[in-house]
């Protein structure tokens, strides 16, 4: 473990280690870092979404990452497209890409394998990705020391806790008494903070979730709209009839009937008073448009989470074909994960080789590997023909590249096949191979064929070339014997073919050529 040596973080501040075993941006109850809040959906309008908008862009988002923290809660589209989107990242294995061959290289990256498998990462990872909604994500780390060895333990951060500096709007900065207009700035190797690159600009404009808000709204207003009719229109209309010597009291009565009617299905009246059902909704299409708006913006929201629409709305060939809709979404996975890669390389990674090992040159590289069967035959073929060529490749990149870790001391490892051994040569030169045509004469020793063999196998084959011509030609010999023109040959030489049997001819130029191949 290293304790003497100053560390610099990758913005060139030095490391307090001092600060490292202690929490930074825990909760407080009653202060800036409170957990609690006041629901933004509810009442939520256009004018209040923008004022809210606006005011996270002015630097206080507080009530937007409310807003994004619900939304996920409330709208069952977006909670599902976002979860497919960060569980395809998370979901992908871990490798890590050792900085050389060389021992202290390769020491370095397993020292770094050790660190992705305790069961705190993956959830860390997980956590980190919350930042493709709401833009940025932090999780503290919590530094342990056991062994002489710096252990980290992760602890997810509500992004409300943390604020960016009123300047740039990029760097973030955790909300404290001590500095509540600007906040603190976050100390070295403590935070993990990802702020994905999803769109240019200042990093609380990338979050989709400021696309999402506008969705959520105008469909709520729908789903209102929708539930209205469905309680209006969704009964039949209770229509109560009286006769014209009804007492005020009598017609109460009657209403009060009616009313208990829609709520009890149940009523008492006089028999004189008659209660009739209407059918309110004639026609079809009428409450078609509240469910066609709702799904309208359930598709725009899949455009921005997703990148396309059509598996998630079960309507194959919006893009044109599956494959392309594969793309697009391979697309996405590609940059979600190249972008938390950098993130974990930084900001975890780098601290932990060098508060236990010292600063180094090359550090190993985590990546979250996106697997493509057909780049990984691809690779295989080309080494195949490029290193007997000379091509100089690291086994370390190659193991990297497949996914495979580099083999432990001992392991029994795969390896070319050894040769077969010469057979015997006093047995080899007693073997005799017996062709299988030996029945009609030709007994060979094939590893000895020489051109005499091959010319006897052809003049074995001209034998009886008459013979096996004869049904062919047969047919027509006779008709050129009954012609009396040439243009009479060839106007019947046509019809001719069915009878010209080629049969036994193909038979024994087979059977040649299989002979011939038996000598080569």
């Amino acid at each position: 473990m290293q304790t003497n040596t100053t560390l610099y973080d990758a913005y060139d501040r030095p490391v307090k280690r001092q600060d490292l075993r202690r929490e930074i941006a825990a909760p407080r109850v009653g202060g800036l870092r409170n957990i609690w809040a006041d629901s933004v959906a509810s009442g939520l309008t256009p004018g209040r979404l923008a004022t809210l908008l606006q005011g996270a862009l002015d630097g206080d988002a507080h009530d937007f990452l409310t807003l994004a923290e619900e939304i996920e809660e409330r709208d069952h589209h977006y909670r599902s497209v976002l979860s497919t989107r960060k569980l395809a990242v998370s979901g992908l294995e871990v490798t890590v890409e050792a900085a050389s061959d060389e021992k202290r290289g390769v020491e370095l990256a397993d020292e770094v394998r050790g660190l992705i498998r305790d069961p705190g990462f993956g959830h860390a990872v997980f956590d980190l990705l919350d930042a493709i909604g709401k833009g940025y994500s932090a999780v503290e780390i919590i530094w342990e020391t056991t062994a002489a060895r710096w252990k980290p333990r992760y602890a997810w951060r509500d992004p409300r806790f943390f604020q960016f500096d009123r300047e740039t709007r990029t760097e973030l900065r955790v909300r404290d008494e001590a500095a509540p207009l600007d906040g603190l700035p976050l100390p070295p190797y403590k935070f993990i903070t990802h702020l994905p690159h999803l769109k240019t600009g200042i990093p609380i404009r990338r979050g989709l979730a400021r696309l999402a808000v506008w969705a959520y709204l105008f469909k709520a207003y729908t789903l209102k709209d929708w539930m209205a009719f469905i309680e209006v229109f969704g009964m039949p209309l209770r229509l109560g009839r009286y006769g014209h010597g009804a007492t005020n009291e009598d017609i109460g009565k009657l209403v009060s009937a009616v009313v208990n009617l829609g709520a009890d299905a149940a009523a008492v009246i006089p028999q004189s008073m008659q209660i009739e059902f209407q059918n309110a909704v004639q026609g079809s299409g009428n409450n078609q448009v509240f469910e066609k708006a709702a799904e309208f913006w359930d598709k725009q929201v899949s455009k921005a989470v997703l990148g396309q629409t059509a598996s998630t709305e079960g309507t194959p060939g919006k893009l044109g074909n599956e494959d392309a809709q594969d793309e697009v979404r391979q697309d996405l996975i590609k940059a979600d994960a190249k972008d938390l890669s950098h993130t974990l390389n930084r900001d975890l990674v780098r601290p932990f080789i060098d508060l236990n090992f010292g600063p180094q040159e090359v550090y190993p590289r985590l990546v979250l590997f996106v697997p493509e069967p057909e780049d990984i035959a691809q690779l295989t073929t080309s080494l195949k023909e490029l290193v007997p060529l000379g091509l100089k490749v690291e086994q370390s990149v190659v193991r990297d590249k497949l996914g495979l870790p580099d083999p432990g001391e001992g392991a029994e490892l795969l390896g070319v096949p050894a040769p077969a051994p010469p057979p015997d040569e006093g047995k080899a030169e007693n073997r005799t191979h017996t062709c299988p045509f030996a029945a009609q004469g030709l007994a060979l020793n094939i590893q000895d064929a020489t051109e005499d063999d091959l010319a006897e196998l052809e003049a074995l084959a001209l034998e009886d070339w008459e013979e096996q011509m004869g049904p062919l030609l047969e047919p027509l010999k006779a008709l050129v014997a009954s012609a009396e023109s040439y243009e009479e040959v060839l106007e019947k030489l046509p019809g001719l073919l069915p009878e010209m049997n080629a049969d036994q001819l193909v038979e024994q130029l087979a059977g040649a050529m299989f002979k011939a191949r038996g000598l080569s």
